[in-house]
């Protein structure tokens, strides 16, 4: 079997790697070590490259997803953390209230959205997820569809489209 092209693919792949790998980290105030988990992944991937792969990108993301809950199962995650002085005994005076109340509209507001890819055929939901979602080069998504860069455009367009239809008849969720 031939080994895969690595720098190749973690040149793909490390954004939306590093993405997953924050945010498992991010609650647990740990954001800063998803390059730790990244690399962790990266590293062992190399050391025992998984065969038959047909999707690089889901398993160099759950790959970083698996080594970020492992760093937050880790002893030293668990007991370490900041240490808070007397400058922290008061109590905050801002009010997130609206902060939560906006990222429930926007979560709410996803998941008619991911409902909504439903209306689209397998190639539109492709583009619409791989070049507009995850904003993957035109190009490459291009190439794995076998059409022209310009032809993923006039997909997108049309994905768009069907979507903004869609949430229309949803109640106007956009």
């Amino acid at each position: 079997m031939a080994q895969p092209d690595w720098a190749a693919l973690y040149q793909r792949h490390k954004d939306a790697m590093h993405r997953v790998a924050a945010s498992v980290l991010r609650e647990a105030g740990l954001a800063d070590r998803a390059n730790d988990a990244v690399s962790e992944a990266m590293t062992s991937l190399i050391s025992a490259p998984p065969a038959g792969v047909r999707n690089w990108e889901a398993v160099m993301v759950t790959a970083a997803k698996r080594k970020a809950l492992d760093l937050l199962r880790s002893a030293a995650a668990r007991h370490a953390g900041p240490e808070f002085g007397p400058e922290h005994d008061h109590a905050d005076t801002v009010d997130i209230a609206e902060d939560a109340a906006e990222r429930i509209d926007r979560e709410r507001l996803g998941a008619v959205v991911w409902d909504g890819l439903a209306v689209l055929d397998d190639r539109h939901r492709r583009v619409a997820w791989e070049y507009i979602a995850l904003g993957r080069p035109r190009d490459d998504v291009a190439v794995e569809l076998g059409v022209s860069p310009g032809r993923v455009s006039q997909m997108a367009r049309r994905a768009l489209e069907e979507l903004r239809l869609y949430l229309d008849e949803q109640g106007g969720a956009a």
